[in-house]
């Protein structure tokens, strides 16, 4: 018996190395714990405006311009399948959706990117119908920060 490979699985160079998937929150006023408590979950960075060290790259003596608020896939997905990192972030905002929108209209940037790591200029970035639904019900703006390395280098 054999197993037809889809046309997918057989596009290996066109996928991306790494993967992660983050919810962003921002605002000039933004206070970490009010966000978790409205969120029901706890982030996996936080910050509030003019913070020494913020973010994930945390250069001392960098101040943030403005509070953050993120919850990444980026240590709790094994995988790199966006769909699968997208799947994981969506089930941790269930019930969210009101509080996401309530944010957007206070002024508050809200949305998901998507960091995709690859060697290969022919990477392809998908969503599906199921992802883009659950995003929209999310009222979630997605993007995805790509970023591009030579196998060489």
């Amino acid at each position: 018996m054999t197993t037809q490979v889809s046309d997918h699985e057989n596009a290996i160079d066109t996928n991306p190395e790494r993967v992660r998937a983050t919810l962003r929150i921002y605002h000039p006023e933004l206070n970490p714990e009010e966000i978790t408590s409205l969120m029901q979950v706890k982030p996996t960075m936080s910050w509030t405006k003019g913070d020494d060290a913020y973010g994930w790259t945390k250069r001392p003596g960098k101040k943030a311009p403005s509070g953050g608020w993120l919850l990444s896939s980026r240590q709790r997905v094994k995988s790199n399948n966006a769909i699968a990192h997208l799947d994981w972030l969506l089930d941790q905002l269930t019930g969210s959706a009101s509080v996401l929108k309530r944010l957007q209209e206070q002024g508050f940037i809200v949305d998901v990117v998507v960091g995709w790591h690859a060697t290969s200029w022919n990477t392809t970035p998908a969503l599906t119908p199921e992802i883009m639904r659950r995003l929209a019900n999310n009222h979630l703006p997605i993007w995805f920060d790509v970023y591009l390395y030579d196998e060489e280098n």
